[in-house]
């Protein structure tokens, strides 16, 4: 494996969610760590920010909120145990995080802690930032983060 010192890039930060981008963005990501030879973290966000928000502005009943939290975090461990078959079978040191709380400052506090040099991402159409979620939460992510970002379209 490559010393971060050797890489600029290492390590990878891959940021996992739902969208049909992701899938094509977490092969990316392996194929990455494979040639560069670093390690890969595959972090997802179940938002539980915006199901907090919904919750006060009575959208959501405690009820409904936990249910869709409990389904959410379900949904990520899938994608979560998909991206880390991926990585290992391509022989990528890989470590999955499942996070909670709002998706943009996570990632942020993320790429910071693991000092990731490269964060991949599913790409997304601007149009959406103002109807989607996850695309909005990108769009900030971008504009905040310091390291390279790679969207994969």
């Amino acid at each position: 494996m490559t010393s971060d010192k050797e890489n600029p890039f290492a390590p990878i930060l891959l940021m996992v969610d739902s969208s049909e981008t992701a899938v094509r963005a977490t092969r990316c990501a392996v194929d990455l760590a494979t040639r560069l030879g670093c390690k890969l973290y595959a972090v997802t966000v179940v938002d539980t920010d915006t199901l907090s928000q919904l919750l006060k502005g009575k959208i959501l009943v405690q009820e409904e909120m936990e249910e869709f939290e409990t389904d959410l975090t379900a949904s990520s461990e899938r994608y979560l145990r998909a991206t880390k078959k991926a990585a290992e079978e391509a022989g990528v040191d890989v470590e999955e995080r499942l996070l909670k709380g709002g998706c943009h400052q996570t990632i942020l506090a993320q790429q910071r802690e693991l000092a990731a040099g490269l964060l991949v991402l599913g790409g997304f159409s601007y149009s959406m930032t103002k109807r989607d979620l996850v695309s909005k939460a990108k769009q900030l992510i971008i504009d905040e983060v310091p390291c390279p970002v790679i969207i994969v379209r």
